[in-house]
């Protein structure tokens, strides 16, 4: 079967962009787009309250929002925690977004609210009108009309990889490709029309120090694609140069941002991560075959298991449409070079290897390719959609959708009922788009076929929401209010720690009243190893079968008060005041270690507590042939005085973790003992002096040059692009 070219149907497009419209017709489809995002978020919150507030943003998100308020309202600012362990360490962690304004408003509000859940979804909600407002207005800047860039924008907003995984649970993913689409348009407006670069640079930087590097790969991508466009297509030197320039700023900000995470990694387990393909969250080209159903399912393996739960792989209804603009790609291609270069890079990156190094699950790169397509349809429509669709026109689409939906079906065939129902939906909906044209004056027709569209996309996501009514990954069911959380340490000494499998809270929150996990603890006024963190210490790891949650196994509680060397404990050296255990993996002793009281009141917790608690981690936690005095603790500093020492030399041994990147003035740093606390040796010669105890980022001098020669690259492009504004209007008058 032929697809039809320009001579079976009349064209609405021509070989020029789409002519401005009024602002206020412009601003109208913006709101229509924003109206459906808005109503598929609603369709969700409606069949599930906290669907936003899922799994990694009830563990991970929400603790660090508010850890990073407190931070900022107290003004103790700092990029290291030693009392969260392997979880402080907040610049190599990245995600933090630690240099990230938008990262300091979104913890400052956090305050705000008193239940986690409503405020996590004010702020998803935000972020997907970021998305799609960006979208739209990138679909603007390459030429589509107001009608299909509001197609566009709200498609960006609502794929699948963005509606049940990002949006519910990894919202710096969301924030991210939000973030990526707002700079990609901010450059366009530079490159292509003329403005002044200043918002690049603020939207690149806002972008970078996010720190989810999925969204720095999507922007390694755009460069490339630009040297393609200036160097291929356009031919144009000067224009190269330009692109190397802007780029130039963005690298130099990534390694001021992602360098201290290289650069720590060989100490975690994420060190020595080869190329593999365990299938975990990857997909084939069968999968994104089924992309075009919103109620299909496709055979992507992940926490869920082998079959995929809810359709991730959607990329959205419209697609098979595209069928009817081969004839417009054959004369507007040379204008979707950029968008068709980085959707083929991110589809070989979604295809490809599920394991890259310290890279995993290719499937967060699917927003992105959305993005792309959603862009390129609203160009090709707006230059050539079919004036009037033919009996092939409709056929040919219509086989397309059908073709998706078998593929669909074959690869969940259970999934027959909702498939039947978003089919049908799906089928009459872009019969309904093609044929309007017949129905309507030339002038109207577009702006109904994309009403029926979005009303579309609302119907078939509502559809969707009914055969995955929540995300794919855990609900924790955490408590539903700041004070209820604070409430579990209120006679809870600082430095605690929780043992026990915690994941049992998804089937049972009771326990929730009596211990915490992962990040919910920074909500709390106490210190825990237990946090959240993306770089476990591969020693930690070993020693307390810890996870990258807190989550650990029961013998880390008898790790923990086994005797080492020196007659110390892990509790001991960690300055750990307080340890709770779950009652289902572990029955209580019959004797508290010694120093210790056995707590044995909690329905589902038992606890013992240290006599007489000791000060925060961070300090000196013991010494060998040393003694010092004067000691001065900070979170990226300690100073002591040493008194005296035994023989040639003795050691001061810290309790907090031996990262790369500190630095020691008075004395020499030495292997971390016990393969994880920091060891300073001093020698006879350095009685009655001062050592200090340093932590700066490792590589901080070169992370430093980057970001002043990054900020002084933008300060004086964007002067000097004003100055060059001026200079014509000055001269002429």
């Amino acid at each position: 079967m032929r697809v039809t070219s320009t001579s079976d149907a009349d064209v609405d497009g021509d070989d020029t962009a789409a002519p401005p419209s009024p602002r206020w017709h412009s601003l109208a489809w913006w709101f229509a787009s924003a109206l459906t995002v808005m109503v598929v978020a609603l369709e969700r919150i409606a069949e599930t309250r906290h669907y936003f507030f899922w799994d990694d943003s009830q563990l991970g998100s929400f603790g660090a929002w508010y850890e990073l308020g407190r931070q900022i309202r107290s003004g103790e600012w700092t990029i290291l925690d030693p009392g969260s362990w392997q979880g402080g360490n907040y610049l190599a962690e990245q995600q933090w977004g630690m240099w990230s304004p938008l990262s300091w408003l979104v913890g400052v509000s956090s305050h705000v609210l008193d239940n986690p859940a409503v405020f996590t979804t004010l702020v998803k909600i935000v972020f997907l009108l970021l998305l799609q407002t960006a979208a739209f207005g990138l679909a603007r800047s390459y030429g589509a009309s107001a009608p299909w860039s509001a197609l566009a924008g709200a498609s960006a907003a609502v794929g699948g990889q963005t509606l049940y995984m990002d949006a519910p649970s990894w919202v710096t993913g969301l924030q991210s490709v939000g973030l990526f689409v707002l700079t990609w348009w901010m450059l366009r407006r530079h490159l292509d029309h003329g403005r002044n670069p200043w918002a690049y640079f603020v939207t690149a930087y806002l972008l970078i120090a996010s720190g989810y590097v999925f969204a720095v790969i999507a922007l390694i991508f755009l460069f490339v694609a630009l040297l393609v466009e200036a160097a291929w297509t356009a031919r144009d030197r000067a224009r190269v140069v330009r692109v190397l320039g802007l780029g130039a700023y963005s690298g130099l900000l990534t390694i001021f941002v992602y360098l201290p995470g290289v650069l720590t990694a060989p100490v975690t387990v994420r060190a020595g991560s080869g190329i593999a393909n365990d299938q975990f969250l990857g997909m084939d080209l069968g999968d994104l075959a089924t992309g075009a159903s919103a109620t299909g399912l496709s055979s992507v393996a992940g926490y869920w298991g082998p079959i995929a739960p809810v359709p991730i792989q959607y990329l959205g209804w419209f697609l098979p449409l595209l069928l009817v603009l081969v004839p417009a790609v054959r004369r507007e291609w040379r204008h979707l070079v950029v968008p068709g270069v980085v959707g083929l890079l991110t589809l070989a990156m979604v295809l490809g290897p599920s394991v890259v190094g310290p890279l995993r699950y290719p499937a967060r790169m699917l927003p992105y390719l959305v993005v792309c397509l959603a862009v390129a349809f609203a160009v090709l429509a707006t230059r050539g959609w079919p004036r009037h669709a033919t009996r092939r026109n409709v056929l040919v689409v219509v086989g397309a959708t059908s073709l998706s939906l078998w593929l669909a079906w074959s690869a969940q065939p259970d999934n027959m009922r909702w498939l039947a129902i978003g089919g049908a939906l799906q089928i009459v909906a872009v019969v309904a788009v093609l044929k309007v044209g017949s129905r309507v004056s030339r002038e109207r027709a577009v702006p109904w076929a994309v009403a029926i569209s979005l009303v579309a996309t609302t119907i078939l996501l509502g559809a969707q929401v009914q055969l995955a009514r929540t995300a794919p990954l855990g609900d924790f069911k955490p408590p539903r209010s700041v004070e209820e959380i604070q409430s579990v340490t209120d006679d809870v000494d600082t430095g605690v720690f929780a043992v026990g499998d915690l994941y049992t809270l998804q089937a049972d929150p009771g326990p929730w009243s009596e211990v915490l996990l992962a990040n919910m603890w920074h909500v709390t006024d106490v210190d825990s190893p237990n946090v959240y963190t993306v770089l476990p210490l591969r020693t930690l790891v070993d020693r307390l079968c810890i996870d990258l949650r807190g989550v650990t196994c029961p013998d880390a509680y008898f790790e923990l008060f086994t005797p080492q060397v020196g007659g110390t404990t892990m509790a001991d050296d960690m300055h750990l005041n307080t340890v709770i255990v779950l009652r289902d993996d572990l029955d209580p002793p019959e004797v508290a270690p010694d120093g210790w009281t056995l707590d044995d009141s909690g329905t589902y917790t038992w606890t013992v507590r240290r006599d007489d608690p000791v000060a925060p981690a961070g300090g000196v936690t013991r010494t060998d042939g040393v003694e010092v005095s004067d000691v001065d603790v900070r979170d990226t500093e300690v100073t002591f005085t040493v008194d005296e020492v035994e023989g040639d030399a003795g050691e001061v041994v810290l309790s907090r973790i031996d990262w790369p990147g500190y630095g020691v003035d008075g004395a020499r740093e030495v292997d971390a003992t016990q393969g994880y606390l920091l060891t300073v040796e001093v020698s006879a010669d350095q009685v009655g002096d001062e050592v200090t105890v340093t932590f700066r980022p490792p590589g901080w001098p070169v992370e430093l040059a980057s970001v002043v020669l990054a900020a002084v690259l933008g300060l004086v492009w964007s002067v000097t692009h004003r100055v060059r504004r001026r200079e014509p209007a000055s001269q002429a008058d």
